[in-house]
């Protein structure tokens, strides 16, 4: 981690002195350490906290000096020639300290998200559990006022009662309950007290059954609605905040009904709504939000609501929308499980993927690279293959596809897969 990033972690600029750093620390430190947060492992990121600010404290006393990040742009590849060896030369301006501050901004969106589930399922599990101490309360406090009825009129010669008992039968103890409830009003008992105790216990039965039935049909369609909001969700909305700037500024769509806002805050005033799959030209991100230039006025938009390229380009390769997170080194993409083994040795510059399409009737399946890093596949399934390698820029997660720069390549073709090890090399 750089001073830089140490500077960012504190939420200070570069320019602050040691007071201002201490305060900085402290507050933070107070939100993160993990004795303020029992249900969030903070351990780690209280860690680089403590690191960040030994760091800040002793560039201020030698009085280092810290470079401001720079906005930087990506050049368009170079031009391709027929032959095999130009065919992945691809030529990227995203160096490795860039390519690390995006990840570790991924990796901070990704923990603050994690935080907000924890704390809504929380929030969901006590809301459950008060509604059902609720209910349970009612039913025992029912119950216990019949019983007691009962036994004022039960003798050993058996259970009796007169009208006049029915009457004065009111003088029932208090029930102390264990849950803040509304008093509820006595029902009049019926003329047979036995037969409506019994009935009681018999309904406390059923009842229990039917809510612990209904409780099971309530788990399962809460399951299914989330899992659909979560495949809704990685669908239409995979907006991550900071990720792919280099490609924000230039080309840009809606990819709903936007507004166009005079500053960047919503409760400024709208300039103008912009239907979806519109055509603008993108300016300048801050934070969340993009100024851009529509039909000749100028304003401000979140950036949820604005796609990468332009609107045709998403539209002929059917990628809308956000693209999402970039898969894991060796991540894969399809069903593929089997004992063969392939080392891949990958000497290529940039990211890549590799599909297998097989000629025995299997469902293709893809393995996500990254750039000159080997790795080993143990699940090739036996069979004849052919493998297509596809490079380019900013993979889209649903289209399983690059948007950018892409290029394919069938790289072997009739080869077999049996149960030993095989090595294959990419190079540019």
């Amino acid at each position: 981690m750089s001073l830089l990033d140490d500077y960012q972690l504190l939420e200070i600029p570069t320019t602050a002195n040691e007071q201002e750093a201490k305060t900085a620390f402290r507050r933070l430190a107070r939100r993160y350490h993990p004795d303020k947060n029992p249900d969030t492992d903070t351990t780690a990121i209280f860690q680089q906290l403590q690191a960040a600010y030994e760091n800040v404290q002793g560039a201020i006393r030698l009085g280092e000096q810290v470079v401001d990040w720079q906005p930087f742009s990506f050049t368009k590849e170079t031009a391709h020639s027929s032959g095999a060896k130009n065919r992945y030369a691809h030529t990227s301006s995203a160096t490795d300290k860039e390519q690390e501050a995006f990840i570790k901004e991924r990796q901070r969106a990704y923990n603050d998200m994690k935080r907000n589930n924890a704390y809504q399922e929380k929030t969901r599990a006590e809301a459950i559990k008060a509604a059902r101490n609720t209910l349970n309360e009612k039913r025992i406090r029912a119950l216990y006022e019949e019983a007691f009825k009962s036994s004022k009129n039960f003798t050993t010669q058996g259970y009796q009662y007169t009208d006049t008992d029915v009457q004065n039968s009111t003088d029932i103890p208090p029930y102390h309950s264990f849950v803040d409830d509304e008093q509820t009003e006595i029902p009049t008992p019926p003329v047979n007290y036995s037969i409506q105790f019994n009935a009681a216990k018999a309904i406390f039965k059923v009842t229990t059954y039917l809510a612990c039935f209904a409780a099971g049909i309530y788990a399962t369609l809460y399951w299914q609605s989330d899992q659909s909001a979560q495949r809704d969700s990685m669908t239409n909305s995979h907006y991550v905040s900071g990720l792919y700037p280099q490609y924000r500024i230039g080309n840009g769509y809606t990819i709903n009904t936007t507004i166009l806002y005079a500053e960047p805050d919503t409760n400024s005033a709208p300039i103008q709504t912009i239907t979806p799959m519109s055509e603008m030209q993108t300016i300048k991100i801050l934070g969340d939000w993009l100024t851009v230039r529509y039909q000749g006025n100028n304003g401000w938009v979140q950036a949820k609501n604005i796609g990468y390229g332009s609107a045709l380009n998403a539209q002929k390769t059917g990628c809308l929308g956000q693209p999402g997170l970039a898969p894991e080194h060796g991540q894969l993409m399809g069903q593929a499980n089997s004992s063969s083994r392939l080392r891949i040795l990958n000497q290529l510059p940039e990211h890549s993927l590799l599909t297998f399409e097989s000629y025995d009737g299997r469902a293709p399946f893809s393995i996500y690279l990254y750039n000159k890093q080997a790795y080993a596949a143990n699940y090739i399934p036996k069979g004849n293959y052919r493998l297509v390698l596809e490079t380019g820029s900013l993979y889209h997660h649903e289209c399983n596809k690059f948007l950018f720069n892409d290029t394919t390549q069938v790289i072997l073709d009739n080869v077999d897969f049996a149960s030993t090890e095989q090595s294959l090399t990419l190079t540019p």
